[in-house]
C-alpha cells in the first residue's frame, strides 16, 4: 500500500501579509517555506512551521470565495482561551464555544472570511 499523509490545504487570500499575520498570531502557526510566483506568492504554514498546515495563496486578479459551510479545523489545547487571544487581536467569532459530545466547538473567520474551526476533543 502506497503511504498518504496530509500536507496542505489552499487557502486563497487577497492580501498575503495579512493572512500570514492572522495565522501566525493568532494560530501560532509558523511558515514552511515561501514562493515568489510571476503572479503572486505562495505561502506555507503549520505548527512548528511543519506540515500537515494551510497554503497561503495570493495570486494577482483571484478573488478568495469563501465557503459558509466548508472551514479548516484545528486541533487546540484550550478553545475558550485560545477564542479570546483571536478575539483580543480584532479578528471575527463565527460562532462562541459550544458543546458537542466531548468536543468544545468554536469558530473564527479569517481576514478574508474563510471559516477556521477550534477544537479540544477531549481524548483525542
Amino acid at each position: 500500500m502506497v503511504g498518504v499523509r496530509l500536507d496542505h490545504l489552499r487557502v486563497d487570500v487577497k492580501d498575503i501579509d495579512r493572512a500570514e499575520r492572522f495565522y501566525s498570531e493568532a494560530l501560532g502557526l509558523r511558515r514552511i517555506v515561501r514562493y515568489e510566483t510571476e503572479n503572486g506568492v505562495i505561502l506555507q504554514m503549520g505548527p512548528g512551521g511543519a506540515p500537515p498546515g494551510v497554503e497561503l495563496w495570493f495570486e494577482h486578479g483571484l478573488e478568495p470565495r469563501p465557503s459558509a459551510t466548508e472551514h479548516l479545523a484545528f486541533a487546540v489545547d484550550d478553545v475558550r482561551g485560545l477564542l479570546e487571544r483571536v478575539r483580543a487581536l480584532g479578528y471575527e467569532v463565527e460562532r462562541e464555544p459550544w458543546q458537542i459530545g466531548d468536543e468544545t466547538v468554536a469558530f473564527v473567520r479569517d481576514p478574508d472570511g474563510h471559516l477556521v474551526e477550534f477544537n479540544d476533543f477531549v481524548g483525542r
